[in-house]
């Protein structure tokens, strides 16, 4: 519940309160008792507490602001070419540390120092270390693993503290999304590897990484990327140097509330400008009404609505790749990509996510069957009444008296059953969207690049030949990835009887996208190998 302050004498005692409480809760007898046990728990416990109640106070313009006989520190306002150089003030948040420094790399040193400060936790012979920065928590047996965590703290908090000027020098709104995960960190299961074609090191500091592809960069002929697999040429250094950062993930910038780090000042102003839009001098999406904060914003946005990549298998098509890969993974391969099996039935799931879904099933089930063996099962008509959930679905063919629904489910139903509605072939479900007066209708446009639209038509149109069939492939590498080009594989057909004179069988067109890709999972290439035959 928000307070009201309106003049001076109601401020003071309104900070005097919020003192008061929390020394209430300092003082709490148990609290105590955890903090003398030196519980780890209590630790990550205490400093999300101590955020969630600094960050209570709407005046301060700090994340974090002063106490007693500290500095007043407040953001920079300094030339924009020189905002990643001049007045950083790095803080290192390690317990009981929180030292500011403004020469990077001895911040650096001085936080790696800290790898002798870690929580050890001895588990009958087996141990783990839990890293003690503010609100991060991070947890592993593995010592280099931790290593490398915290230098990354320091590459973060140096980043922390550009975001914190940025936002005085680029005028920008506050953040307001949650401050409790501003330090967890990517996970850093492995070093991180040159794959610069001809150099094979590995680095477990980020800034040490990045430093030696600056060399890489520097020594580059015609502003060829040798990235393996990659191959792309610049016109100048500049070019070759933010291509660089899709390879690497280097990041220049990070909002200082919040924690989240951006490849550019862009990214970062995007993501403040999201959370600070005025419905009344916004950019209204065409599409679906949505107000956004900018028109750069608008056109990133009216791209969701517009599919560009068509399904070869059905009349299905998709506005990424990404999307496009996830159809055909679940709607055309589904039985040979249920590869997780659910170790209380017979399911089979695609990812491991949908597997840790499916599992809550099993673990929702036990809980409500016994939770009716404990309760009476007479509920109250107020009780019935408060659980019905509110009716927001409308059905838009019935003309006389509109159906409304409280889900998309139950619409659907009514849809088929009583309309005779189908979906296109390849689509899994009716989609919904929010009209004007705040009820959701049934989607029944779909907005395609011509070039789509014509492929579905003229040769795409109607059901496929499943990908699900009884044929299996043998793959095998011919060739290694250069500076131009990803690895080659070879693959033919196994355990086929049936072949033409010659020793091929004739299997109709076929189309293969080979991908390369990195560590993290990025596309760094992509071939597409077309073929009338394929060999055995």
């Amino acid at each position: 519940m928000e307070e009201t302050v309106t003049n001076a004498s109601d401020v003071d005692n309104f900070k005097l309160k919020r003192c008061t409480d929390w020394l209430l809760q300092q003082n709490n007898p148990d609290k105590l008792t955890r903090q003398n046990q030196n519980d780890i728990q209590f630790i990550i416990e205490t400093n999300a507490h101590r955020k969630k109640f600094f960050l209570s106070a709407a005046e301060d313009e700090a994340t974090v602001p002063t106490g007693v006989d500290e500095n007043t520190v407040e953001p920079a306002t300094v030339p924009l070419a020189r905002l990643r150089k001049d007045n950083i003030r790095m803080e290192c948040e390690w317990q009981s540390c929180r030292k500011f420094f403004t020469n990077y790399e001895v911040f650096q040193k001085h936080v790696t120092k800290h790898a002798s400060d870690l929580h050890v936790i001895d588990m009958e012979g087996d141990v783990d270390y839990v890293c003690l920065w503010d609100i991060c928590g991070h947890r592993t047996k593995d010592f280099v693993e931790m290593v490398r965590h915290i230098s990354y703290h320091a590459y973060h908090a140096r980043l922390l503290a550009i975001g914190y000027n940025a936002r005085a020098t680029l005028k920008l709104d506050q953040c307001k999304k949650d401050s409790s995960r501003r330090n967890r960190l990517p996970s850093l299961k492995s070093d991180h590897c040159c794959m610069w074609i001809g150099c094979s090191e590995t680095f477990f500091s980020i800034q040490t990484f990045l430093d030696h592809m600056k060399h890489h960069i520097f020594y580059s002929d015609d502003y060829l990327c040798s990235w393996a697999g990659c191959g792309a040429t610049f016109t100048k250094r500049h070019s070759l140097v933010l291509h660089l950062r899709s390879h690497t993930q280097e990041k220049t910038i990070a909002c200082f509330h919040c924690g989240r780090h951006f490849t550019c000042n862009r990214k970062l102003s995007d993501h403040l400008a999201r959370q600070n839009v005025d419905p009344s001098t916004g950019y209204p999406c065409n599409m679906c009404g949505t107000v956004l904060a900018s028109a750069y914003l608008q056109r990133e946005h009216a791209r969701q609505h517009v599919s560009a990549y068509a399904c070869t298998l059905c009349d299905m098509s998709a506005t990424t790749p990404a999307a496009l890969a996830h159809h055909v993974r679940y709607r055309h391969l589904a039985d040979h990509a249920r590869s997780f099996a659910c170790p209380h039935c017979v399911y089979r799931a695609v990812t491991k996510c949908d597997l840790r879904k499916h599992i809550l099933t099993h673990t929702r089930k036990a809980k409500k069957k016994t939770k009716d063996d404990s309760e009476d099962s007479d509920v109250s008509d107020a009780e019935v009444k408060k659980k019905k959930e509110p009716k927001k679905y409308v059905c838009h063919l019935c003309q006389k008296d509109s159906k409304i629904f409280s889900r998309g489910t139950r619409l659907t139903t009514h849809l088929v059953k009583v309309h005779g509605a189908q979906w296109p072939f390849g689509h899994s479900r009716f989609r919904y969207q929010i009209s004007e007066d705040g009820m959701y209708r049934l989607t029944t446009t779909r907005f395609e690049v011509l070039e789509v639209s014509k492929k579905i038509v003229d040769g795409y149109s109607g059901p496929k030949e499943s990908l699900t069939n009884t044929f299996e492939f043998d793959l095998k590498q011919t060739a290694d990835a250069t500076e131009t080009t990803p690895k080659r594989f070879e693959i033919t057909l196994k355990n086929t009887n049936k072949s033409d004179e010659g020793g091929c069988k004739q299997a109709g067109a076929v189309e293969i996208m080979m991908c390369d890709v990195d560590q993290q999972g990025n596309i760094i290439s992509t071939e597409t190998i077309k073929s009338d035959v394929v060999y055995t």
